[in-house]
């Protein structure tokens, strides 16, 4: 009787096991969790609807930072309207510095045609047409280069100042709006801790900054930039010397291709 009973025992406890082995294999389980009442949700509607609107009213302005740092050198956006490079001649003028220079996107279109080959050329004779009589340096990325334009232009911004060692290692960007911020973002990136980097943000008069979603200019352009800037300060971590390589390698091609075309000119 008493080996009856063990064996009964053991073929439950074996029974219990695999019942719970059954268990650990299960996909779905049933919990118990608390949900939002009609009124919760109106009230986090109302909560999102306020952050919205403060987001609104703020988010322009905190992308068109300024923060200018004392500096002798100042660094140009080549791609801004003609009334914020005169705002930055202005400003040199004014505040005693001895450098400047202008980024340059290469010009893609009309090549054959224009008489700038970049904007660089384009933003230095704007510069020249009020009388500006210092010199003008360019920082200017090759046509090969075709995205990340402002990093590398921040790159052909870095081997100016290295082929300039008497330079002090401090500047102040002057840019328009709301691609200030990712643009001071983008220099930091690639001049690194060596570098104090400052910004001057102009206004930009293409939409009213106050009550930019209500032009589709505004809306584009804000929007575009807060996601861009999220992007950048998130997922962008360049390597800069494979920048650099690549610029010299399009500089090389330029100059090759620039020759070229020179030489078809004076055959036709």
């Amino acid at each position: 009787m008493n080996a009856l009973i063990k064996i009964t025992i053991f073929d439950k406890s074996k029974d219990i096991l695999n019942h719970k082995n059954i268990m650990k294999f299960r996909l779905v389980v049933k919990r118990y969790c608390r949900c939002l009442t009609f009124s919760g949700w109106l009230v986090l509607l109302l909560m999102l609807m306020l952050l919205y609107r403060i987001w609104l009213g703020n988010v322009c302005s905190w992308l068109s930072l300024s923060h200018p740092v004392k500096a002798k050198t100042l660094v140009v956006e080549g791609w801004i309207e003609d009334y914020a490079l005169k705002n930055a001649v202005d400003f040199y003028e004014n505040n005693g510095y001895k450098h400047l220079i202008v980024t340059g996107l290469p010009i893609t279109q009309w090549q054959d045609y224009v008489a700038f080959k970049n904007t660089a050329e384009g933003a230095g004779a704007v510069i020249r047409g009020d009388g500006f009589k210092d010199s003008i340096y360019q920082a200017v990325i090759p046509r090969t280069v075709t995205i990340n334009r402002t990093y590398n232009t921040a790159v052909a911004t870095r081997i100016l100042f290295e082929k300039h060692p008497g330079w002090r290692k401090t500047f102040n960007i002057y840019s328009v709006g709301v691609h200030s911020r990712r643009t001071h973002l983008l220099f930091e990136r690639a001049f690194g801790d060596a570098y104090i980097i400052g910004v001057i943000a102009d206004t930009d008069k293409t939409f009213d900054p106050e009550h930019w979603w209500k032009s589709s200019k505004g809306f584009r352009n804000v929007s575009n930039e807060f996601v861009a800037f999220n992007y950048v300060w998130a997922f962008f971590h360049p390597d800069y010397k494979v920048f650099e390589k690549r610029l010299k390698e399009g500089y090389t091609i330029d100059s090759i291709r620039q020759l070229r075309r020179k030489n078809d000119s004076e055959f036709k």
